[in-house]
């Protein structure tokens, strides 16, 4: 059974993803909106928050290791650093190109995805780093069964997608997301050649499902959170 999929969002009237494209450079006008974003997301009460491996930079603030690999191989494809975790960061990094100086990020542990072909010496520097791992088995990730296995593994229920456009749009193109969360800004980037809040290749996604709205609420600075219900999936 997968977790209750929320993609929850934060964009500008025009649907540009960057938040420091929406103000002048050095100015905190974005800043309520973050902080509203912020309060929202807490609210949801999930048990985990996924994002891509762009994102995730944000968080992943540790030094490449130049430890060699270690002698006894370490644990494939599960490795659990805190069993007594109950809130969880997801972080989708295939290549693993992003390094940890602490296993929490926003107050969830750490679980990153991997492919098969990171090295043992990145999953040694995860195990120094206390982070936790999961390792897919082929040359992409299968976002169904990598739900699958979080809620069987971890007990995730509830799920926030936090990703950029593209992480967004892969969920949304599965079919795997039950809920969109948008914090729609009072804001106009206005910005050509910039990422939508949802990216989902060439062909898009387009009339492939339903929302239902759920509820409009007026909040902070003249935003707007909308909730929609996702009512028909991608076939």
């Amino acid at each position: 059974m997968k977790p209750h999929v929320i993609c929850h969002m934060l964009g500008p009237l025009d649907g540009r993803l960057k938040v420091e494209l929406w103000a002048p450079i050095g100015s905190d006008a974005n800043k309520v909106f973050i902080d509203e974003y912020e309060r929202l997301h807490t609210e949801f009460k999930a048990d985990a928050w996924l994002s891509g491996t762009t994102t995730m930079k944000e968080f992943a603030t540790g030094s490449p290791s130049k430890r060699d690999a270690p002698p006894t191989p370490p644990p494939r494809p599960w490795h659990l650093a805190d069993t007594q975790a109950r809130h969880f960061a997801i972080g989708l990094d295939r290549h693993g190109v992003l390094h940890w100086d602490s296993p929490v990020a926003d107050r969830g542990h750490v679980v990153v995805v991997l492919g098969r072909d990171v090295p043992d010496a990145h999953l040694a520097e995860l195990i120094d780093a206390g982070v936790s791992y999961l390792i897919i088995d082929s040359d992409r990730i299968d976002l169904g069964w990598l739900l699958e296995a979080l809620n069987e593994r971890l007990g995730i229920k509830r799920l926030l997608v936090e990703g950029g456009g593209t992480t967004s749009g892969a969920f949304v193109k599965e079919g795997l997301v039950d809920e969109i969360s948008l914090l729609l800004c009072p804001a106009i980037a206005g910005t050509s050649g910039q990422s939508a809040i949802f990216e989902a290749g060439a062909d898009g996604i387009g009339n492939k499902f339903k929302l239902e709205l759920m509820s409009a609420t007026p909040v902070a600075a003249g935003a707007c959170h909308m909730r929609y219900r996702v009512v028909e999936q991608p076939s």
